[in-house]
């Protein structure tokens, strides 16, 4: 064997026998992770330090998966996500490392996997076709001679949106401030203005230097054939040899140069700048060896900032430093930076700021953390930590290979990080002799590597960068010959037919795939079993193992209250366990949450019957604990629902701006999921409460009752949570699920029954009749460089919602979206969304088109109508399309799953249905659907949020246009 067993260890904390492995050519390290966990998972690591802000890393995490040796199609990535059984399949740069991760629960799918990943990282065809790096990274884009020449690129314009937020600025910046001269100073994801600078010699060099086997780490995890697997990293290994150099990524950290770094972020042109700077106090605080210290600081930071009465949020808040107090914790590679944030602030606060946060640190060291806080902040990390070691939402195997790695890669042990029952205990017991006051002082009171960053509000400036970035391209276009012109015209052109041709039916071919014995129409959905709670309200259980913990969700039915009413829920659900109580005061509340459960959350669902189209929304209160502390956790649950104080109307304040800061950061990272549900509101009264709820219209009444504070009128939000939540707390609306063992069935709603049988009870009044908004094109305006632009019809009874359309909808998504408005476009990606009650979305992200994007979208019946594809190819698709439908979930998530069918009137025999009608598509079936897409496209709705210069340059295409912020 060509790998050598280094040692054995069993990781009692997530149920593995871990053995470490030597390829004994290379020194290539494996770390196999061995337990029976079905859903296997394949990761393999590379140490890849950047050595400027070029993004070389991270375009070549894009570019390998752009076709290999062996599987030489354009996008084997995509190829594998249409075709296969995946549960995960991606691939990640962070600061000083890219790792690829898949996972499958299919043994024959997983390998299949692996075999196309370890060819993409060793053999990647980026190397011979320098189009690769033109389209992933960047390239000069100019289709005839009267445009103007552009830059294009998906890691370009990826990064175009990704920089334009505040937050990612100020991370970059504190990286850079606090380990200058150092790999962690520059971004790994690309700078655009230095992208621009990367060439093909400098791509292939940097793939030379570090996509070797003894620069490499890998994780194999799960129930999985160990001797196929070592087989398959035997091949790209064996005849390798051993790097002379290898890669060490440890550094020795000094002082800042600059204790006090002052610089700008863009906000909107002529937006109002007052109180909108960030600043923040940032410490070196640790190294990825001393794991101890990371768990300490992890549980420290939870005392100081969980809520807004934790010490050093609550006294930064007092001194009204500045509207929202936030911390992070960043593990930025080999070193760990602590920042303390401050936002909605002025600059000229700054030595405030850093008063506030010595005086209440000394305090803290003085007269010593309290210790219910710190039991209640362990008590957390423990059961959170214990309860992901069972979840099979995500692949764990793959959220294990990132922990591993965040030491093993510092050559330091894979297990750190994964063995966390002990580094807890010692924690508990080190508490009582003073550590975490210790803590303090030795990480941020007495710590010299430290930097504060003002980061100031400036209008228009990423406009005057993107005019000046125009300009200058102007320029360079005007100095060119016109044999130079040409050139770039021929590379465009060139490329463009690259994008447009097709792969050939050779080379898809040589992409492994399933047979159809590998598929089955089997579900693993369970029947919801109910039983009567109160007079006409329903006991809901999902029987499923929840090794000891119960989860319990309250469900109170609001079909009876007022549209109107949903945007000032929205926010009422965001207070419900943040403020003071009855009996306990919000650091009271967090404490007895903390201790005794695993969290109280409270949020709004919508349901719609898929037969008859009625809209149920109810408040939700989902609560989660071990057995033995079912008592605590429905008392609490009932403190929160009946017991808030909501006349606190500072509390409300000081949440309301974390609650604005938190869209804020929303804006700039998922605007097209904002996007969406703004189109599909005004075509659907389900996604309508739920935009009232959360999305764009949440926003604006967040911002308007901040107002409303400031013109001190706050006792009328007081006055109408207080009417809502009255209205609320009525027996007859309490519904309830448990999921968890069917023998605990009768004591939980025994418990439960006790608990609010005291509740007022009355009639329900009539169900409300819900309704859309109003059809139209709208667009939003922030300071970001790129677009997200949306669309979205009602498509009920006009696209069926059926086997062939879902195997269409996975076309859309990974052919004609992918190749159209990534490939082609050079957004960074764009979605498709069809459901069970018609709703039909299309959505692009960071995009830096909006008309071509909207062409393209009236271009899909065409695509539809044109559809050719052989019977492996379908089955491909066919494949991929199943795989949506089975992806593993936790014990929680299936009893949620089956609740949600029920509340949809969806059952497993429906669930059946489709998927015999996915087995049984044909592409008859698929082209016929073109003339359903041309009548439910005819007049979509439309929701663009982007820049400001492309949405006012078309602004007579909209019906508004809203400054976002």
């Amino acid at each position: 064997m060509t790998f050598k067993l280094l040692e054995t260890q069993q990781l009692q904390d997530i149920q593995s026998e871990a053995r470490l492995y030597e390829h004994q050519e290379t020194g290539a390290k494996v770390l196999r992770l061995a337990n029976d966990d079905s859903n296997k998972s394949f990761t393999i690591a590379f140490r890849t330090p950047p050595y400027s802000d070029n993004g070389i890393a991270h375009i070549l995490e894009h570019s390998v998966l752009n076709g290999s040796k062996k599987y030489p199609s354009k996008e084997p990535f995509v190829e594998l996500i249409k075709g296969s059984l995946n549960t995960f399949v991606n691939a990640m740069t962070f600061s000083d490392k890219t790792i690829y991760p898949v996972a499958s629960t299919n043994e024959q799918d997983f390998q299949n996997l692996m075999s196309v990943y370890l060819d993409a990282v060793f053999q990647p065809n980026f190397r011979e076709n320098p189009q690769i790096l033109a389209q992933e990274g960047w390239h000069y884009h100019l289709e005839n001679g009267e445009d103007d020449l552009i830059y294009k690129g998906v890691v370009y314009n990826e990064m175009k949106g990704a920089n334009a937020s505040p937050d990612r600025q100020l991370a970059n910046l504190i990286q850079a401030s606090l380990y200058p001269n150092t790999t962690y100073a520059v971004d790994s994801g690309g700078d655009p203005a230095a992208i621009t600078d990367l060439t093909q010699e400098e791509f292939i060099a940097f793939h030379d230097k570090y996509y070797h086997p003894s620069n490499s780490l890998t994780i194999l995890y799960g129930n999985l054939d160990e001797e196929v697997a070592f087989k398959q990293l035997a091949e790209y290994f064996d005849g390798m040899q051993k790097q002379s150099e290898l890669v060490d990524l440890a550094i020795e950290t000094t002082e800042p140069g600059q204790t006090d770094v002052v610089t700008t972020y863009s906000l909107s042109a002529g937006d109002n700048p007052t109180d909108k700077d960030y600043l923040a106090l940032n410490w070196h605080v640790n190294e990825v060896t001393n794991t101890l210290d990371y768990f300490g600081l992890s549980i420290l930071l939870d005392i100081l900032f969980a809520n807004n009465e934790s010490p050093l949020k609550k006294a930064l808040l007092d001194a009204e430093i500045g509207g929202d107090i936030s911390f992070d914790y960043n593990e930025v590679g080999y070193v760990e930076a602590l920042s303390i944030i401050a936002k909605f602030s002025s600059a000229d606060r700054m030595d405030d700021f850093k008063r506030v946060v010595k005086e209440t640190l000394e305090q803290l060291v003085e007269e010593g953390i309290p210790a219910d806080l710190i039991e209640a902040s362990l008590n957390k990390h423990l059961f959170h930590l214990k309860e992901a070691a069972i979840s099979e939402s995500n692949p764990r195997g793959v959220i294990y290979a990132i922990e591993a790695l965040s030491t093993w890669l510092y050559n330091y042990s894979p297990y750190e990080r994964l063995a966390f029952s002990e580094p807890l205990a010692q924690l508990k017991v080190l508490a009582t002799e003073g550590y975490f006051e210790q803590l303090i002082a030795r990480k941020l009171l007495n710590n010299p590597k430290q930097v504060a960053i003002t980061l100031k509000a400036e209008p228009g400036k990423n406009d005057r960068q993107e005019a000046e970035t125009l300009a200058q391209l102007k320029a360079y276009q005007n100095s060119l010959s016109e044999e130079a012109i040409q050139q770039l015209i021929n590379e465009t052109q060139a490329l463009i037919v690259r994008q447009e041709t097709p792969d050939s039916a050779e080379n898809l071919a040589k992409i492994p795939r399933l047979t159809r014995d590998d598929l089955t129409t089997e579900t693993s959905i369970k029947e919801i079993i109910p039983s009567d709670l109160f007079e006409r309200t329903t006991f809901n259980h999902a029987d499923e193992f929840t090794s000891g913990i119960d989860y319990l969700n309250l469900y109170l039915d609001l079909s009876d209250f007022a549209q109107e009413d949903f945007q000032a829920l929205g926010l009422l659900t965001k207070l419900m366990g943040k403020m003071p109580t009855k009996n306990y005061s919000i650091a009271e509340l967090q404490t007895q949450i903390d201790l005794n459960t695993g969290g109280i959350n409270a949020s709004v669902s919508v349901y719609e019957n898929i037969h008859t189209g009625q809209i149920t929304p109810y408040l939700v209160i989902s609560g989660k604990a071990l057995e033995s502390s079912l008592d605590d956790l429905i008392r609490l649950m009932k403190e929160v629902l009946c017991h808030t104080d909501w006349h606190a109307e500072r509390d409300i304040y000081q949440l309301l701006q974390s609650f604005i800061s938190s869209f804020d950061r929303q804006i700039d990272f998922s605007s097209h999921s904002l996007a969406a549900t703004r189109a599909l509101s005004q075509v659907k009264i389900s996604s309508r409460l739920s935009e009232q709820l959360s999305g764009l219209a949440q926003y604006r009444y967040l911002l308007d009752t901040r107002q409303q504070f400031n013109d001190h009128n706050e006792k009328a939000l007081s006055d109408q949570l207080v009417a809502l939540i009255n209205k609320i707390i009525n027996r007859q609306r309490i519904h309830a699920l448990y999921v968890g063992d069917s023998q605990r069935v009768d004591v939980v709603k025994n418990k439960l029954h006790a608990a609010f049988n005291e509740l007022p009870t009355s009639e329900l009044a009539n169900k409300t009749i819900f309704e859309t908004g109003t059809l139209q094109k709208e667009a939003f305006i922030t300071a970001q460089d790129v677009n997200y632009v949306a669309q979205a019809v009602d498509a009920d009874g006009i696209v069926p919602y059926s086997g062939s359309a879902n195997v269409l909808a996975t076309l859309l998504r990974y052919d004609y979206l992918w190749n159209n408005i990534r490939v082609k476009g050079g957004a960074y990606g764009a979605m498709f969304q069809h459901n069970r009650s018609g709703s039909l979305a299309l959505v692009s992200y960071r995009d830096p088109n909006i008309t071509k994007t909207l062409e393209a979208y009236q271009e899909i019946p065409a695509y539809i109508r044109n559809l050719v594809t052989d019977e492996e190819e379908l089955f491909k698709t066919i494949i991929g399309t199943l795989s949506n439908l089975d992806q593993p979930l936790s014990a929680y998530h299936r009893g949620i799953r089956s609740f949600n069918m029920k509340q949809n009137s969806v059952t497993e025999a429906d669930i059946v249905q489709l998927k015999e009608e996915i087995l049984a598509t044909k592409t008859t079936d698929l082209t016929q659907l073109s003339d359903s897409f041309t009548k439910a496209l005819a007049n979509p709705a439309t929701a663009i949020i982007g820049n400001k210069a492309q949405i006012e340059a078309i602004k007579d295409r909209f019906d508004t246009i809203t400054e976002l912020y």
